[in-house]
């Protein structure tokens, strides 16, 4: 399973994130390499009202049992079922 990290910055008006305020993501995939998923990924956070999308990091969740955060946890059980997840950090960047 591919995991992706990075940050974006909300556009839209949200009634839990600051517009404007840039925020932390991550995503699990389960189709790979990267650069297959970069539309994909790009399309999932615009069309929440997401831009300035900067991936920090990828790489393979090779162990599930290594992912100790319960919120990564809940993602990864869903990308598993539905092919895609993604999590924002409740607090932006400073």
């Amino acid at each position: 399973m591919l995991i992706i990290n990075g940050t974006a910055e909300l556009m839209s008006n949200s009634n839990s994130f600051n517009k404007g305020d840039r925020y932390e993501f991550n995503m699990f995939s389960l189709n790979m390499p990267l650069e297959d998923q970069l539309a994909q990924i790009e399309d999932y956070l615009v069309t929440r009202g997401w831009d300035n999308i900067e991936v920090i990091n990828n790489g393979v969740v090779e162990d599930p049992s290594h992912i100790e955060h319960e919120v990564l946890a809940a993602a990864y059980k869903k990308a598993k079922s539905e092919g895609f997840a993604v999590t924002i950090n409740n607090k932006p960047l400073m």
